[in-house]
């Protein structure tokens, strides 16, 4: 029997067929992933800019002020803070010189592979010394 290429027209339809599910799954799920690493930085981000505005403003600026700009960061940057949980918290006080923390969870679940990954709180917080 000889190889005739009209016998093989209908073989790369098939083998698209069959692969074209796994490589969707792979896309989206690859895609998923970058979407969880660019929340937790934009979390990050957001909390790194809560400390900068609270040791720059020292007295003036509020614990509501602070989880304010948590909030207004990652909205700009996410399209939503929905769920986010902000915490300051002052050591001693919040005067010049004393530390400044703050920490932020956010819930993130997957919206293109629900089922593929499980719903994560994303953790971020750092400290900073007021400075006036």
């Amino acid at each position: 029997m000889s190889w005739d290429p009209m016998n093989r027209r209908g073989t790369a339809a098939i083998e698209f067929a069959l692969a074209f599910p796994l490589l969707l799954v792979a896309f989206l799920a690859a895609f998923e992933l970058f979407r969880l690493v660019q929340a937790q930085r934009v979390l990050d981000l957001a909390v790194t800019q809560a400390l900068r505005y609270g040791a720059v403003r020292s007295t003036s600026a509020s614990s509501a002020d602070i989880q304010g700009v948590v909030t207004t960061t990652l909205t700009g940057l996410l399209g939503s803070a929905a769920g986010v949980s902000v915490t300051v918290g002052f050591s001693p006080a919040y005067a010049p010189g004393d530390q400044l923390s703050v920490s932020a969870q956010l819930p993130w679940t997957a919206d293109f592979l629900p089922g593929a990954f499980a719903a994560v709180t994303l953790d971020a917080s750092g400290a900073i010394t007021v400075q006036n």
